[in-house]
């Protein structure tokens, strides 16, 4: 599987796999990157033989393919059995990632035209008390709203419908068997607040996709950048908090309070998400299926060591 040492701190019931219809949320930090923890999961899935959708948002295909040779899995022959499936997510999210800015303008605003046109309002008479009959304009009609689900950002719309379509056909495939689950992995959503959409869209893709993937017996896990300074920042600090609001799960990825060492590249902090906490209240879950705790951790080449505080190979 991924990491052996890991593995006995995830969720037991499920094992190596995580719970269906549920979301993971990996939050890490610049100099602490957790894109190893996805690494971890994809080679978890695809030696379970189930299937594993993954949308490169910071990294690309190659990268993932090198790691997972050195965790023995190979994307290629997973990718042809259809196991696998990558989508690059800037390239879906086009105009090379800038989202479609006439969607930007407020309903109030009129979009600026090189003609001037003019609308022609029908006409309704009104009689007064003397008889005499006054023509007066007919109140304009106001065209519904659009959406406020996505409605300022139609490329995410896009993306989700080619996630959708995606996740569909590789469902059918596997329709007959019901132990077939199903990841999807988005590998950093801070991405999508630098190239300009707003907080609200991204989080409102987080939960369709929650939802699209719960149909068919499958995870969500997702990556976000949690830094101290971006807190300042109203809409990453509203990304964050809105991702961990949705999860089940969640794994914390930070350096050492101490700085750096030889022996120990940071912390890995498990931490219960709100759906953990609901299910839980609801007798949905077995006692200690997912302990809250502190580990730390070293990567190596082809691995990752977890341990408990104070038992690195060094101190040892």
């Amino acid at each position: 599987m991924g990491y052996a040492s890991l593995e006995p701190h995830l969720p037991s019931s499920h094992a190596p796999l995580l719970p269906p219809g549920t979301l993971l949320s990996i939050s890490d930090t610049q100099a602490s990157d957790g894109n190893f923890l996805l690494h971890h999961f994809i080679s978890n899935y695809i030696k379970a033989d189930q299937n594993v959708v993954l949308v490169g948002l910071a990294g690309i295909l190659v990268h993932y393919t090198m790691v997972g040779r050195k965790l023995g899995v190979n994307l290629a022959t997973a990718r042809t059995k259809g196991n696998f499936q990558f989508v690059d997510g800037l390239t879906q999210l086009t105009d090379y990632a800038a989202p479609n800015k006439e969607y930007l303008a407020k309903p109030a605003e009129s979009k600026p035209s090189s003609q001037t046109t003019t609308a022609t309002l029908p006409i309704t008479t009104t009689a007064t008390t003397s008889g005499a009959r006054i023509a007066r304009p007919a109140a304009a009609v106001t065209p519904p709203a659009p959406p406020k689900v996505l409605s300022y950002s139609p490329k995410l719309v896009d993306l989700y419908r080619t996630l959708e379509e995606i996740i569909q056909d590789t469902a059918s495939k596997t329709a007959g068997s019901s132990q077939k689950q199903l990841v999807l992995i988005l590998d950093d959503l801070s991405v999508l607040l630098n190239c300009g959409w707003p907080c609200r869209d991204v989080l409102a893709l987080v939960r369709y996709l929650k939802l699209l993937v719960a149909k068919f017996n499958g995870t969500l896990i997702t990556l976000v950048h949690a830094d101290g300074l971006m807190a300042e920042e109203v809409s990453q600090d509203g990304l964050v908090k809105g991702v961990l609001y949705e999860a089940d799960y969640i794994i914390d990825v930070r350096g050492l309070d101490s700085g750096g060492s030889r022996d120990v590249h940071g912390q890995l902090s498990l931490l219960h998400g709100p759906g953990y906490l609901l299910r839980q209240r609801a007798g949905q879950v077995r006692e200690n299926e997912w302990p809250a705790l502190t580990l730390h951790y070293k990567i190596l080449d082809n691995n990752v060591e977890v341990f408990a505080k104070g038992y690195s190979s060094g101190v040892l």
